[in-house]
């Protein structure tokens, strides 16, 4: 449900029905994925309060959380995780270090700082973070210059792999991104790319979207994948939103494996025990 821009609906007694819906269940689920379509690390001190309840119950019993944020993590969530580190699975989207640029697109999200400081924060508890960069802005984030710089931080925390997804248009991003860049000269720079741009459903949400020439992103992302791996990075395309170019969903492939290591752990531990 989206009650429209500005809002946020918060259902505050979702960690009792979760606690009733676990306490019920017979076989619980090995973890739980929280959507990224809305960030669960708003900062909003009710948003959070309830995030944090809902994967403190979940990790209490022993389900694994996915989750991915633009925010900053707070010290209490790190302090969580680190309890649970081997069933903590976190995202940091973050495509660039520019805060000018960054502050335009994504006006309340955490800075480039603040994100470089969750991944040293998590490396710091023992949990290497998954970088999505996601989504690219075509002529402002997916240059050269923007790219290795953040390759560069990231090679210092070991990060190994990338996340690449462009950014597609819908009716209101489009509004957004002109509200945002109004008379700058980034914003005909970056509708200049979508002039050729085609309808495509995404896999990941079933929905239609307008996407970049295909040439123009199979081109970029085998280019961004030459800069990664200069540093030692693997950059992998996700076929959640790349279905026209890869079948493979790898995003879930690499989060669901995280957990399936664990989980059979897990039970070779429980045989042997």
């Amino acid at each position: 449900m989206y009650p429209g821009d500005g809002k946020v609906l918060i259902y505050g007694n979702m960690p009792e029905k979760l606690k009733q819906e676990l306490s019920a269940r017979r076989k619980l689920p090995a973890y739980v994925f929280f959507s990224p379509t809305c960030d669960v690390l708003q900062p909003i001190p009710q948003v959070l309060k309830v995030t944090y309840e809902l994967l403190k119950v979940l990790l209490e019993y022993g389900i694994g959380i996915n989750l991915l944020t633009k925010g900053r993590i707070p010290a209490k969530f790190l302090q969580l995780f680190s309890q649970y580190k081997k069933m903590v699975h976190v995202q940091i989207g973050i495509t660039t270090l520019d805060r000018d640029i960054q502050k335009r697109m994504e006006p309340y999200a955490a800075t480039p700082q603040e994100r470089i400081q969750n991944i040293e924060r998590l490396c710091a508890i023992g949990i290497l973070p998954e970088i999505k960069l996601d989504p690219l802005i075509p002529g402002a984030t997916d240059t050269e210059s923007n790219l290795t710089a953040l390759f560069r931080i990231l090679q210092g925390f070991d990060v190994n792999s990338t996340g690449t997804n462009y950014l597609f248009l819908r009716p209101q991003i489009k509004k957004n991104l002109y509200k945002a860049l109004g008379n700058t000269p980034l914003l005909p720079k970056i509708m200049e790319h979508y002039q050729n741009s085609k309808s495509m459903n995404l896999l990941a949400e079933q929905s239609r979207v307008l996407a970049l020439d295909l040439e123009y992103r199979k081109q970029s992302y085998e280019k961004i994948s030459r800069w990664a791996k200069d540093f030692g990075i693997y950059a992998y395309v996700c076929g959640c939103k790349n279905p026209d170019i890869t079948e493979e969903p790898l995003c879930g492939i690499n989060w669901g494996q995280h957990f399936e290591k664990i989980l059979g752990q897990k039970h070779l531990f429980e045989e042997g025990g």
